[in-house]
Formats: structure tokens, C-alpha cells, sequence
């Protein structure tokens, strides 16, 4: 250790000191250099303690993170990957098996261990050959390459440093080759703040290259999870990674159903609230802790939620087909984010836009950590409401409107796809020709679904009446006689309110109706005609609030009001007695 005015610890490079176990000591911690028993002979870890903090740091991948607890919290997961190699021995453009079939440029995986990890430079996102037949690596180079001339140095008497510098010669190679010069260097400060409890990634990225380039950056984040956690970002749009639906749970984690196969789901998030700059996210456990976190407002931000996987073959070396690479479960959550799409398919948020760096420019990025008891957990969760209430411009507001109603539109043109149309029809032929009553019934929205049928088929002199389903099982039912019509309503067909008419109803002989996305759910099953409704989403962010749902019963209800007054021969001057008021009223009673 160097003694001046402060202090600092220099740590050996990579390649250099050969001793197994080197220490060193400093005001309120220590520095170990050591070596893991499965790695590379060449290879040296490096774990510090320091004040409430327990961190351990990989230099032969950038720096990165492999693990942090905070005052005996640990934020980041458990690895898959349990040893590495070293950086002379990987070649990224080397491919692994996926799923018995060899795919290139995917070696970086077999190294996938940091609990954070930097992505990139030459593109941070999924491997693929360009338009000119150039390979880009999986996740780039910049987290496979040595960290140099690591030294730790106090920041003040509450904040302990650890600083390295990693060269980019090339876009796929770790190492330089004689004579080349730098592409890109990056700076990267480890941050230990004692007084705040944070863990804070600072890196600085400067284009060292003659030419204008893209800092085509990215981060991996991997947070320790518990079953039953959840991930929060503040976000306008979530659509799932390769365009299925978004479940209702898509924020909750998992445990793995088989921990030998992997799961994994991935959610791109849009229109984020920041402030300066930065998103908070928030990992929320069972017992209301949790881990708060700060990072770029980024043009891509994923959410990724993956588990088990463990001895599992879906990855295996082209070279050894029975070696095992991921020994352990894929237990982890947390974003993605870059400065780019991860799959290259456009959905970067337009609003967040990542310029070309002049020589010697440069970009800073900064990330930060912190455990959370409950008390701390809902005063984050009112930081990001205030931060989510503030950050909304009159562009945003716009187009969370436009995103409703274009929600809205895609489902009711997707009812033209799967609606029965002989159920539809022989529900209006009954309606048209029907002497005696309608009932509508549901709760809710479904309730207010059911009003408006009611209504609607008034005006088209078909006599209905809303039923609530509270009152109908405490007399209320004695107004339903034998072959009246009753729609009941349920998205999921279990509602109990709902279903705990049915026998009655049957019982009475009344016709059922039944409208529910759940086919083989009690209301389907049980219904004498089935109308079914089935959405893929929700409009809002959470896809839980009933919205597109109930817009599309309702297109569906009123083309049955349509229909049933066509075919029933329903006059103008039939409506005029029954709707003498209003504009409507007015038009039909008077001449203009």
C-alpha cells in the first residue's frame, strides 16, 4: 500500500501477480486478491470489505460485479456460471450448442456471471451477421475485457473507491494485438457509500478513436430474487419481448416449475418517468423490503425475469457435447437496458436518443444500488410516484390517449376474426322474435357492459331489465320466468356473483347467455349460447384494468341491438314515442 497525504492500493494486473492470495489492508477494510479454485490459473479475483459493505469484483471481466451485501443484505443473484477462463483462452466469436445446434458468437454466455456486467461496445445485444456478412458478438466484448491499473483510494470518510480502466482494440478480441491502437476506453468507478448504503457504478466511456462512432452500450442486471418478488420501473408501454401477450403478472418472479429448464420472460418498457436523467426501479420482496435501484434513462429498457435451467443442456460446448457450462439455476431479475434494440427490431423508445461520439468525446453512465427495509420501501414508492406524477410533457400525455383508443381499435377489429357468427346470429333471431323479457347481468364493468344492453334494447322496443346479481339471490330472481333471455356476464366465467345463478336459472328453464373469454370456464360451460370475447390487452400499463375488455363486450352488445332492430322490423316512428326528449327527440318529432 502507497502512503501519501491519503492513501491508495494498487492492485496487480490480470496477468501479473501469480500469488495465490495477496492482502491489503486499509482504514476500516480490507483487499484481498485471490484465486478461485475452478478458474484459470492466471485468473485473480478481488473481494473487499469495507465498513458495512461485502463486495466481490472480477477484473478479467471489466470490472464487474459478481456479488454486494449491504449490512448482510445481498443484492445481486447467484450465478449460473461458476468459474472463468482466461482472457487469452475465450474467443467470442466461438459458437456454443443451444438446444444441440451450434449458433456463433454466443461463447460469451459459458462467462455469464456478474450480478452487473457492462455490454458492448460494438453492439450490446443479441449476435447476428451484418449486411455485409460482419459478426457481432452476443453482448460484445467490453465486460470480457481486463480491467488495468485498479486501485482502491478513499472518496471522503464515508466513501471508498475502486477504480479500472478497460481499451477496446477490437470489436470482437479481449487483448491488443502489436500495433494497434485503442477504440474506445472506459473508466470504470465502483462507488461504496456508507453514509447513503449504496453501491454506485460510474463508467465513462470516451471515444479514443479517430473516427465518429457509436457508444453502442448496455447493462446486465442481475438482483437476487425470492418467490414472489416483483420488479417496478415507472414506464407509460410495456410490451412483451417477442410480441406475445402481457400477462397481469408480469412484473411478479417465479420460482422455475423444473429447475432443469430454464425460464426465461423479457417485458420492453417505453415512455419511462426520469428525473435528471435517471429511472428508479424498484425490487419489492414478500416482506415488504426490497432493493432500490437508479440507472440511464435508456433508449431500451427490458425488464428480465429468468429462473431454473440448472444441469440443464441447453447450452454446451460445440467441442465438448457432454460437458456441462450452466451448473446452476438461472435465479435472477432485473433490466436490461442500451443504447440500442436488444434484437435489433426497432422498439427503442423515440423519445430517449444515443448520439454518435466526435473523437474525444464522451459519455457518463451511472447506476446505483441500495437494500430497503419497509419504511424505506414506501417512501421510494412515493418518490417514484412523485417522479412519475411530474415527468409527464404534453407529448407523453397525447400519446397515452392514442395508445388507448389504438388498443381499443385493434381489439374490436379482432372480434370480426374470432366472434361465432352462428352464435351471434341465433342471439338475434331470439332477440328480434323474443315476447317476453331480456335480463342483463354482471358485476363491475361487466356490470356496466350489461346496462348499456339493457338500454339499448329498450330503445329498440325489446323489453330489459338489468339485474343485480346481490338482489337476484334474495328474491330478485322471481322476476326471471320461464324461456326469458339472461346474459350474464364474466370475463374469467367464474365470477361468484355470477355463477351462482346459473341454478336457478336452469332450474327455470330460462335461456342463458353466457359472455366470457373462458370457454370451458363454469359460464361457458353452462351457458345455452356462448358469445366469446377474448382481448390479448388491457390499454393500461398493467394490463389489469378493465378497459378494452369492456369496450369490446360493448361493440359486441351493440351490434346485437343493431341486428335485433333490423331484423325486427324497428320503424323511426316507433322510436319517436319511446324517446320523445333530447336532440334525439327532437330530430325525430319535429321537421328542420
Amino acid at each position: 500500500m502507497q502512503r501519501s497525504t491519503t492513501w491508495c492500493v494498487d492492485i496487480p494486473n490480470w496477468n501479473e501477480g501469480r500469488r495465490d492470495d495477496l492482502q491489503f489492508e486499509f482504514p476500516d477494510g480490507l483487499a484481498q486478491w485471490y484465486h478461485h479454485g475452478g478458474d484459470d490459473v492466471s485468473v485473480k479475483r478481488l473481494r473487499i470489505w469495507y465498513k458495512q459493505f461485502s463486495i466481490t469484483l472480477l477484473p478479467t471481466k471489466g470490472l464487474s460485479v459478481l456479488e454486494c451485501s449491504i449490512d448482510q443484505t445481498p443484492l445481486f443473484w447467484e450465478p449460473p456460471v461458476e468459474t472463468l477462463c482466461s482472457p487469452e483462452q475465450l474467443d467470442l466469436s466461438q459458437g456454443l450448442l443451444i438446444n444441440g445446434e451450434k449458433t456463433e458468437g454466443t461463447a460469451w454466455i459459458s462467462q455469464f456471471m456478474g450480478g452487473i456486467e457492462m455490454l458492448g461496445l460494438d453492439t450490446w445485444g443479441m449476435n447476428y451477421r451484418d449486411s455485409e456478412g460482419v459478426l457481432h458478438v452476443l453482448h460484445g466484448n467490453i465486460s470480457s475485457i481486463p480491467a488495468l491499473d485498479i486501485k482502491i483510494t478513499p472518496g471522503s470518510d464515508t466513501t471508498l473507491h475502486i477504480c479500472g480502466v478497460m481499451k477496446v482494440y477490437d470489436p470482437i478480441a479481449l487483448l491488443p494485438q502489436q500495433g494497434q491502437t485503442p477504440l474506445w476506453q472506459v473508466t470504470k468507478t465502483i462507488e461504496l457509500r456508507s453514509d447513503t448504503n449504496e453501491l454506485v457504478i460510474d463508467d465513462h466511456i470516451v471515444n479514443v478513436s479517430s473516427r465518429s462512432a457509436f457508444a453502442d452500450w448496455g447493462y446486465h442486471v442481475q438482483l437476487r430474487p425470492k418467490d414472489g418478488c416483483s420488479y417496478i420501473i415507472p414506464s407509460g408501454h410495456i410490451e412483451e419481448r417477442f410480441g406475445r401477450p402481457v400477462p397481469s403478472d408480469h412484473h411478479i418472479w417465479k420460482r422455475a416449475r423444473n429447475i432443469t429448464e430454464r425460464e426465461e420472460r423479457g417485458y420492453v418498457h417505453t415512455q419511462l418517468k426520469a428525473e435528471k436523467n435517471l429511472v428508479q426501479g424498484l425490487l419489492l420482496y414478500p416482506d415488504g423490503s426490497g432493493i432500490g435501484m437508479r440507472f440511464p434513462h435508456a433508449p431500451y429498457t427490458m425488464v428480465w425475469n429468468s429462473c431454473g435451467g440448472a444441469q440443464s443442456k441447453e447450452f454446451r460446448s460445440a467441442d465438448d457435447r457432454e460437458n456441462i457450462l450452466i451448473p446452476k439455476p438461472w435465479d435472477g431479475v432485473g433490466p436490461e437496458i442500451g443504447a440500442s434494440d436488444l434484437d435489433h427490431g426497432r422498439r427503442v423508445d423515440p423519445a430517449v436518443v444515443q448520439e454518435h461520439l466526435q473523437p474525444g468525446e464522451s459519455i457518463r453512465l451511472r447506476l446505483s444500488f441500495t437494500p430497503l427495509d419497509s419504511s424505506q420501501v414506501l417512501t421510494w414508492k412515493q418518490d417514484m410516484q412523485d417522479v412519475e406524477r411530474n415527468a409527464y410533457d404534453d407529448d407523453q400525455i397525447s400519446a397515452i390517449a392514442s395508445h388507448v383508443w389504438e388498443t381499443a381499435l385493434h381489439e374490436i377489429e379482432r372480434l370480426k376474426t374470432y366472434c361465432d357468427r352462428k352464435a351471434f346470429i341465433t342471439c338475434v333471431r331470439m332477440l328480434a322474435n323474443h315476447q317476453g323479457r331480456v335480463f342483463t347481468c354482471g358485476v363491475g364493468t361487466s356490470a356496466v357492459a350489461a346496462r348499456k344492453l339493457a338500454h339499448s334494447l329498450c330503445c329498440v322496443e325489446i323489453p330489459a331489465m338489468f339485474l343485480n346479481p346481490a338482489d337476484a339471490v334474495h328474491g330478485a330472481l322471481g322476476a326471471v320466468q320461464e324461456k326469458d333471455l339472461v346474459f350474464l356476464i364474466s370475463k374469467g366465467g367464474g365470477t361468484k356473483e355470477i355463477v351462482q345463478l346459473i341454478p336457478s336459472l336452469q332450474a327455470k328453464q330460462a335461456t342463458i347467455i353466457g359472455i366470457t373469454e373462458n370457454a370451458a370456464s363454469t359460464l361457458g360451460c353452462c351457458s345455452d349460447i356462448l358469445l366469446h370475447v377474448a382481448i390479448e390487452k388491457e390499454a393500461d400499463t398493467f394490463n389489469m384494468l378493465a378497459t378494452t375488455s369492456t369496450l369490446t363486450v360493448i361493440a359486441l352488445f351493440d351490434a346485437l341491438a343493431i341486428a335485433a332492430m333490423q331484423v325486427s322490423g324497428f320503424t323511426k316512428e316507433q322510436f319517436a314515442i319511446i324517446h320523445p326528449s333530447g336532440a334525439v327527440g327532437d330530430r325525430l318529432l319535429h321537421k328542420h
